[in-house]
């Protein structure tokens, strides 16, 4: 998607799906948008610099929108690129305002001041998690499904698998996720691949699902294959097939 300047009437911090057939599911992404507050400009770089995956998950948000369709669940999607605050990142450690990604740097992240940091919190990552906290609390122990995607090459090296599965506490969940998975033989699926959730844990799975002791899968799906309408729809329905058929829960009409 290009990226578009927008107007404070036209930004929202999230997007708040609701779902009404399968309240006990809870889809989120908390990279799915590539937005900037107007305030904030592009913070120093090149618009196309905003369409690359620095500035957030491709592919991730309309996976996560059409899932929440097919299995008519709830979905939190957040409103802000991570270069502006990261969702997904606990509040002061380096990588929750980053001054560089992937090797590009992000001028408007330099230096930043304490008043700064805790203004960019008070626009895009408290409303977040908010909306987070109210949703987990709409049902008793829902599943969490949290939706990512990687690159298909990341530091010059290939990334084989089309879709990998992260875990730290909940292994029975994840198991149970690469195992349907798996039933297709074509597919490449990663076990804690592109990266282990032991070593690089996300706050929304650390910090807040886990402490909760919530039921939950990180997905990881290969950018490219969801980079079309096409690859969208696949990879939707491959995993509401799975949620239904695997995990038991219902699907809607679409």
């Amino acid at each position: 998607m290009p990226y578009a300047h927008k107007s404070d009437q036209q930004i929202e911090a999230f997007k708040a799906i609701e779902g009404g057939l399968n309240p006990s599911l809870l889809l989120l992404c908390d990279h799915a948008s590539n937005a900037l507050p107007p305030g904030w400009g592009t913070l120093g770089l090149a618009p196309e610099r905003l369409e690359q995956h620095i500035a957030w998950d491709i592919g991730a948000a309309a996976v996560t929108r059409r899932l929440a369709r097919i299995l008519g669940a709830p979905a939190l999607l957040s409103g802000y690129s991570r270069l502006f605050i990261d969702c997904n990142r606990a509040l002061g450690t380096p990588n929750s305002i980053p001054e560089e990604s992937d090797g590009v740097a992000v001028p408007a992240n330099k230096a930043l001041s304490t008043a700064e940091r805790l203004h960019r919190a008070q626009v895009g990552f408290h409303p977040y998690h908010c909306e987070l906290t109210r949703g987990l609390g709409l049902a008793d122990n829902p599943f969490v499904v949290a939706m990512h995607s990687c690159t298909p090459v990341f530091a010059g090296k290939a990334r084989p698998w089309h879709v990998g599965v992260l875990w730290r506490r909940d292994e029975v969940s994840a198991r149970k996720l690469m195992g349907a998975l798996e039933q297709d033989v074509t597919l490449c699926v990663g076990d804690n691949q592109p990266y282990s959730a032991h070593d690089t844990p996300g706050y929304t799975v650390a910090g807040v699902l886990e402490p909760r002791g919530l039921s939950h899968v990180i997905i990881e799906i290969r950018q490219d294959l969801i980079a079309t309408e096409e690859g969208v729809v696949e990879w939707a329905e491959r995993l509401a097939n799975i949620f239904i058929d695997d995990f038991g829960f219902t699907g809607a009409a679409y």
